[in-house]
């Protein structure tokens, strides 16, 4: 896997602040209204699996309430587990009844403010941002302090890590460190048009969707 290399050809189209060593830790600051858009790897201890990549996107925002939001991505039985909530009162924060048949048949959606929750996903970009990043995850949770600062956190629901993995249709090199340190010139930018094609267009997604997300829980007062 090559994320630095790839985020890296990223920045250099789109801007932003580019911080990266080694080991795949790269980290791209862009903005949003004012406000940092961060993405970067998310590292899980898999135990005896070893260690799982997931690409993430943070932003904060201030909310007058404190407010907790769960997408999940969709999954197959996500719309029989939906057909059950429907049945019963409210478990646990989870609830089917969000409108927006579309988005939400597939998706496990957990809120307590159930109201507020209905006003974010009549917004329609982000309703479309959702439906274009179908194995993304979205989250809203309050922070520290009483300024109402949140953070909205956008997470590939699958590792880009491993022999299968690639977190949701995510291209980060085909032979990795092994072009940046013995290819050609001419494979180094075979791999970068590749990258270009395939990574940017997931990544202009992946943020999209949490610049929306953003946008959604802020456009309604609480």
């Amino acid at each position: 896997m090559s994320w630095n290399s790839s985020l890296y050809e990223y920045h250099k189209k789109y801007g932003g602040q580019f911080l990266a060593g080694e080991l795949d830790d790269g980290l791209l600051i862009l903005t949003w209204k004012n406000r940092p858009l961060v993405v970067d790897l998310s590292m899980v201890n898999g135990g005896r699996s070893g260690t799982f990549s997931y690409i993430r996107a943070r932003a904060p925002v201030t909310l007058a309430k404190p407010y907790e939001l769960t997408i999940g991505a969709e999954r197959t039985l996500s719309g029989g587990v939906n057909t059950v909530l429907k049945s019963v009162s409210a478990i646990a924060g989870y609830s089917a009844d969000f409108g927006c048949p579309e988005v939400t048949k597939k998706r496990l959606i957990r809120a307590e403010n159930v109201p507020f929750t209905k006003l974010v996903l009549s917004s329609l970009d982000f309703r479309n941002a959702l439906l274009a990043c179908p194995k993304d995850k979205v989250s809203v949770r309050p922070g520290p302090g009483d300024e109402g600062l949140h953070l909205v956190t956008v997470t590939t629901a699958a590792a880009v890590s491993g022999l299968s993995g690639d977190g949701g249709g995510w291209y980060l090199g085909s032979r990795g460190e092994y072009i940046t340190v013995f290819g050609t010139e001419e494979e180094k930018a075979q791999e970068a048009r590749q990258v270009e094609e395939q990574f940017f267009p997931r990544m202009d997604r992946f943020l999209a969707l949490a610049r929306a997300a953003c946008g959604a829980v802020t456009q309604w007062p609480m």
